[in-house]
């Protein structure tokens, strides 16, 4: 039984497309549907964007724990709503899939993809300063300014920046695997080339909506966050297709991300 699922694992990727529970037209209607509408609620300018997106001063001057819970309930919502569309289109077996039992392999992955996607990330910065900017305007929100001011800061930023990107990962790993469906359907699967072709066509046009995905009111300029947030996707696509687990993906960046930052303020302070 162990030898059977090790196998299924290094299928990839199966989920909803090959095995069980194959998801229908339907069903990714109702994934895709919600990561429109989280899309819509977070990263546009709307009152509850508004109520979730603090000023640089209120921020570093609050001192208070209504604002610091708004924060981090954003983070819990946002992750929340990605789970649920996963959750509301598959049942309980979609999600045990996405999250299967951790290997020792797994862990090794974690931090060799995790430091891939941040050189994917740096490399993408150098190509987007070619990318002639229309909007002109300061990409430091008051969360990344002001986290540096304090520990306590720090950790309010922290509480709301991993499940906001565990739920910004998983939505990308659910619009990959809609593509990845509906691309071995759309395209013959006769011959290596249109099997390569496909994969290739797949990863452009998921890092792309991942790159609109983070498209928002202080980063507005889709073209350079293709190049940032786009190729930043690639490697996280990689570490899922090798794991078939979204925590490898998430985990690395995460704690690398996090870590780069604590070793910043610690030696600011």
């Amino acid at each position: 039984m162990m030898k059977e699922q090790s196998t299924k694992r290094r299928l990839w990727p199966s989920l909803f497309s090959e095995d069980q529970p194959i998801a229908t037209i339907n069903e990714w209607i109702k994934v895709l549907a919600t990561i429109w509408l989280i899309y819509l609620l977070f990263n546009t300018k709307n009152p509850l964007s508004i109520y979730f997106t603090p000023s640089v001063t209120e921020f570093r001057m609050h001192g208070s724990l209504g604002l610091d819970l708004r924060l981090i309930g954003a983070g819990l919502l946002f992750l929340g709503l990605v789970l649920a569309s996963a959750w509301w289109a598959f049942g309980k077996a979609g999600i045990v899939k996405l999250f299967p039992r951790w290997r020792v392999r797994d862990g090794f992955m974690t931090f060799g993809y995790g430091l891939l996607t941040w050189l994917f990330f740096l490399i993408g910065n150098i190509f987007a300063d070619f990318v002639h900017a229309k909007y002109f305007v300061n990409t430091d929100s008051a969360l990344d300014l002001g986290q540096f001011d304090s520990w306590s800061n720090y950790w309010v930023v922290t509480a709301r920046y991993v499940p906001m990107m565990i739920g910004q990962i998983l939505a990308l790993i659910l619009i990959f695997l809609a593509l990845y469906q509906i691309g071995r359907h759309v395209i013959p699967q006769t011959s290596r080339f249109l099997r390569g072709l496909t994969t290739f066509l797949i990863y452009v046009v998921a890092a792309v909506a991942y790159a609109g995905i983070m498209t928002t009111p202080l980063n507005p300029n889709f073209a350079q966050n293709v190049w940032i947030n786009g190729m930043m996707a690639i490697p996280m696509l990689w570490a899922y297709r090798r794991t078939r687990n979204v925590l490898v993906p998430m985990i690395g960046v995460i704690v690398l991300e996090r870590a780069a930052i604590a070793l910043v303020l610690l030696f600011s302070m």
